[in-house]
């Protein structure tokens, strides 16, 4: 899965291309690729954290995260907080949007619509 990082000032951006993690039930065709999907975007997290980033947007779409996922994913927000820093989601769609709102994981990890919005946020 591409995963690329791209740079506004002081704030790293983290582009997914759409692919989908397993969602634990195994009937997904793509549940090889959506492991390696979630794989890359923890370690793409973890390495801009160990480089110093502390401020990263996850510009996410239409990817999918299983339970480990998620907790992944939370785990690189405490850290990046306990930097000083923080970890928000771009346009996050479909399942996974429904999951994090149902679990009221949007109290936790910040959810955005807009790339300016979410770059500003930073600045308050």
């Amino acid at each position: 899965m591409p995963v690329s990082v791209r740079s506004q000032g002081d704030v790293s951006i983290i582009e997914i291309d759409g692919m989908s993690a397993p969602d634990g039930r195994g009937t997904n065709p793509g549940v090889n690729a959506g492991s390696r999907a979630s794989g890359n975007l923890n370690d793409t997290i973890r390495r801009l954290l160990d480089q110093g980033e502390r401020k990263l947007v996850l510009d996410i779409g239409e990817l999918s995260l299983d339970s480990a996922g998620l907790g992944d994913l939370i785990a690189c927000k405490k850290r990046a907080a306990q930097m000083g820093g923080d970890i928000l989601l771009l346009r996050p769609a479909g399942k996974l949007r429904g999951m994090l709102e149902m679990l009221s994981l949007t109290r936790i990890l910040r959810v955005y619509d807009d790339e300016a919005e979410a770059l500003a946020s930073f600045d308050t």
